[in-house]
Formats: structure tokens, C-alpha cells, sequence
């Protein structure tokens, strides 16, 4: 074999080498790239001035599941909230009033390493497989079509993943990602999709969803782009909505003036 071949495949043969290495590196951080983890300790008190306890659900061995469960003065059904990948049950008490003044009670579960849950994530089974344990368990104080399910960021991948598995009263998504294998795609193309373990298809789970969806997006929003979530929109049915919030970023959407009152017309009997 001649010099230049030589060179050529020992080239080639380090590059798929480095390659193999960066793909497995993915493999192993990505929980570090997707989650904001931010636990309090088991001792941790709630300061919220509206009624409500803390509940703990125990999907498996090894794993605790915290959550917030608060109560409007006459409920008309939950909201179940699914947080973002840096939020967590202890929150901006405005997210649970925005729904507890519309005469909903709210369950805030927290996910394994968030706040005060317990246990070690290891793909996209255990997080929505936790939540919809959760869901499972509420069965027995709500009828189910009193539960709406709502997810913020990240959590809106999660609500649309339960809502697939379930059927409750609608699904309220705000500020989506298309997938988190497109998340991957825009800032990863070169790294191939079986690598993700948390793929979170909305693409898919909206095109399953029987139940009401609105989705809100936010004009501004710089984490999740507009323009990549919201050909979701193709996968919306009749009788479903979607929202442009004009002026928003990503953060602080609960307290956006246009969708607190599409909340209130959406919840109102």
C-alpha cells in the first residue's frame, strides 16, 4: 500500500474514532444538557399563602415523586402542571393562582432530582412514566374529564406524552419544542437521533391527542425559536388553538397579559 493511502486511512480511521467518542459522550451528559436539576432538602418549607399540601407518590422502588397540591375555594376540576426543564414546585406563586382563581386545583409534581423527588432519570420512560403514576393516582379524587393537563417548555413534551397515554379534559401547551430530536438536529446535526433518550415527540403525540389542545407560543422566545415549534400547528385538529403572544420571550409566559385571559375563556364552564 502506497504513503498517501496510508495516510488517508489512518486519517479516516482517527476521525471515526473521534467521531465514536463525541457520540458517546452525548450519550452519557445529556442529562446534563436537557435538565436544570434543583433539589431542596426533604426539611424544605412551602411559604404559599394559598391552601394547600404536599404530596408524595412512589411510581417505584427507589423513587419519589413530590408534588404541590394546592385548592381553590370551589374546584371545578385539576390542572396538572408540568414544569420546564429549570422550574420546579416551588415557584412563582402566580402560576398556581392563574389557574386556583379560575376555580382549579392544582397538582405540581416535581421530577426525580427536582425539588424534593427522589431517584435517578434515566431515559424518557422513567419521566413520563412517573407522571402519568401521578396521574393514575389522582384518578381517584377527579373524574378525568376534570383534569387538564399543562406543560411548560419542557413539560409541555411531557403533558402531550400523558395525554397520549390518557384521557383527560384537554391539553394546554405553552411555549413547545417541535421535538427534543429537532432540538437536537439545530444545534447537534452531525449527532444521529438513537442517541436521544428523551426524544419527547410532540410532532407525534399531538397527532394521537382526541382532547382539546391549545398552544401558545411566544414571539420573542430565544431558547425554543417560533419559527421551529410552530409547524406543530399542522398537527392540530378541529376545534383546537394556537396563540402568537406577541412581545413574549420564554420566561414569565404566565404572566402575559393576551394568554392569562385565553386562560380564563378556555377554563370558564
Amino acid at each position: 500500500m502506497d504513503r498517501p493511502k496510508k495516510i488517508l486511512i489512518s486519517t479516516g480511521s482517527i476521525l471515526f474514532f473521534a467521531y465514536l467518542c463525541i457520540c458517546g459522550y452525548f450519550y452519557v451528559i445529556q442529562e446534563a444538557i436537557i435538565f436544570r436539576t434543583s433539589p431542596l432538602d426533604d426539611g424544605y418549607t412551602y411559604k404559599y399563602r394559598f391552601p394547600f399540601e404536599e404530596r408524595w407518590f412512589e411510581p417505584e422502588e427507589g423513587v419519589r415523586i413530590h408534588a404541590i397540591h394546592a385548592f381553590a375555594d370551589s374546584a371545578k376540576g385539576l390542572v396538572m402542571y408540568f414544569h420546564g426543564n429549570q422550574g420546579m414546585n416551588r415557584s412563582n406563586p402566580a402560576k398556581y393562582e392563574l389557574f386556583l382563581e379560575n376555580g382549579y386545583d392544582v397538582l405540581y409534581p416535581d421530577y426525580r432530582q427536582y425539588g424534593k423527588s427522589r431517584g435517578e432519570l434515566r431515559n424518557e420512560a422513567d419521566l413520563v412514566g412517573d407522571m402519568n403514576f401521578v396521574y393514575s393516582e389522582v384518578l381517584g379524587e377527579y373524574d378525568e374529564d376534570e383534569i387538564i393537563l399543562l406543560g411548560y417548555s419542557l413539560g409541555a413534551g411531557v403533558a402531550a406524552q400523558v395525554a397520549v397515554a390518557n384521557d383527560p379534559k384537554m391539553l394546554i401547551m405553552w411555549t413547545p419544542f417541535y421535538s427534543l430530536l429537532d432540538m437536537k438536529d439545530s444545534r447537534f446535526p452531525f449527532l444521529p437521533d438513537f442517541l436521544v433518550r428523551y426524544p419527547l415527540r410532540n410532532d407525534l403525540a399531538l397527532q394521537q391527542i382526541s382532547e382539546p389542545v391549545h398552544i401558545f407560543y411566544a414571539a420573542e422566545d430565544r431558547v425554543l425559536p417560533v419559527e421551529r415549534s410552530l409547524p406543530l400547528t399542522k398537527f392540530l385538529k378541529a376545534g383546537d388553538h394556537h396563540y402568537v403572544l406577541k412581545g413574549q420571550g420564554h420566561g414569565r409566559v404566565y404572566r402575559n397579559r393576551e394568554l392569562v385571559n385565553r386562560i380564563e375563556e378556555i377554563l370558564r364552564p
